[in-house]
């Protein structure tokens, strides 16, 4: 429903014009001048979708609110139109330069209000329908040249360093293994990232989808996550840590359809998380069961939690949360790939959480039959 804000300071007026575009299915809040519309706009959960504006009125007029809003970040990309009994060009050269979209002159009829806005607010929806289609293409652009430029390096990086370890494996140098370490710990993260970066452009392009349709096979949920805990494993920056992983749950064997290095990944990410979040204390549970017809993974950490105003942002691409304390929680892709992934394969990705007291995210995927089962090697 089209949601619009009327300031007027004419109560008969205002009660007219909220009465017609009421009857015609759009919900109306009303001010009785421009400092009332303001402090609609300024405590709104939702803001409306256009604003009509008077423009003589007491206190605040619709000059000063067209300023306000437009001056505002959050407001400003709100279209604005005038209702206004001034039809000298002086007048309608101002509320140009102000900004605003349209202007009515009083009278007017109710037909020629609603076609001003429903036009103003297709050439806005059609602006920002472009515009996301731009940033759509760019983003796909940058993924494609990042995989490209990443993959390439990485190939003679991992290499190198592999057989210069084995080299010097038997060289009992502080100093050199720990050159060494630090070598595989870059490139390793340099490979997660290439690899995240891969995935979101077969998500996009639909490949995702595609591998999962044609390609898919039944794996264990143990088994899968067995996979996940062995990759950690091997990786010196999280043995370090030494944080117990404690597996618990359901014992009998559960099935899932997928593609196995990607229902890998999926609890690897979720497992990463856990371990860099957790600030060195506590433990990290995984919990598997089975739910009617799902299998539920749940990796719980007793870290420093997520804020209730972050936690809707978490699934967001390019989103990190407290990048100044956490620098090593990477590009802010893993979340978002985790749970994509997750309801192209048919089930989701879940997030509960408590400042101080840790995280818990729940991976949902639907139960497989056991008899076509083909593990992985």
């Amino acid at each position: 429903m089209t949601k619009v804000l009327i300031a007027e300071d004419s109560p008969t007026l205002l009660e007219s014009i909220a009465l017609e575009l009421e009857l015609r299915g759009y919900e109306v809040l009303q001010a009785a001048d421009g400092r009332g519309a303001l402090n609609i706009l300024l405590t709104s959960d939702q803001l409306p979708d256009i604003v009509v504006s008077d423009i003589a009125m007491p206190d605040m007029d619709g000059y000063k609110l067209l300023e306000h809003v437009r001056s505002d970040r959050r407001l400003s990309g709100i279209p604005f139109l005038f209702l206004t009994a001034f039809n000298s060009a002086n007048s309608l050269r101002l509320s140009k330069e102000l900004g605003v979209d349209d202007y009515i002159v009083k009278p007017f009829h109710a037909d020629d209000l609603v076609l001003a806005m429903e036009n103003k607010l297709k050439r806005i929806q059609a602006f920002r329908q472009t515009a996301h289609n731009e940033l759509d293409d760019v983003r796909q652009k940058l993924l494609v040249m990042m995989s490209h430029e990443l993959r390439t390096p990485m190939t003679s990086i991992y290499g190198g360093a592999e057989m210069l370890a084995d080299h010097l494996a038997s060289m009992p140098d502080d100093f050199v293994q720990k050159m060494l370490a630090l070598i595989q710990s870059g490139a390793n993260r340099m490979n997660r990232l290439t690899a995240k970066t891969m995935a979101l452009l077969q998500i996009d392009n639909g490949q995702m989808k595609r591998m999962y349709q044609d390609s898919k096979s039944t794996h264990e949920i143990h088994a899968i996550v067995a996979g996940a805990q062995n990759i950690l494993a091997l990786e010196a920056d999280f043995n370090d840590r030494q944080i117990p992983i404690i597996v618990e749950g359901d014992t009998q064997p559960m099935y899932v359809k997928g593609v196995y290095d990607y229902l890998v990944m999926m609890v690897e990410e979720l497992l990463r998380n856990a371990v860099t979040f957790s600030s060195g204390r506590g433990t990290i549970r995984v919990e598997m069961r089975q739910r009617d017809d799902q299998v539920q993974v749940s990796i719980c950490d007793d870290g420093i939690g997520i804020a209730p105003d972050n936690l809707p942002h978490v699934w967001e691409r390019f989103v990190q949360i407290d990048r100044q304390e956490y620098e090593q929680q990477g590009a802010g892709l893993g979340l978002a790939i985790v749970r994509e992934t997750a309801r192209i394969y048919g089930g989701d990705c879940t997030i509960e959480s408590q400042v101080g007291r840790g995280t818990c995210v729940t991976l949902c995927l639907p139960l497989a039959e056991a008899a076509e089962s083909v593990e992985a090697v």
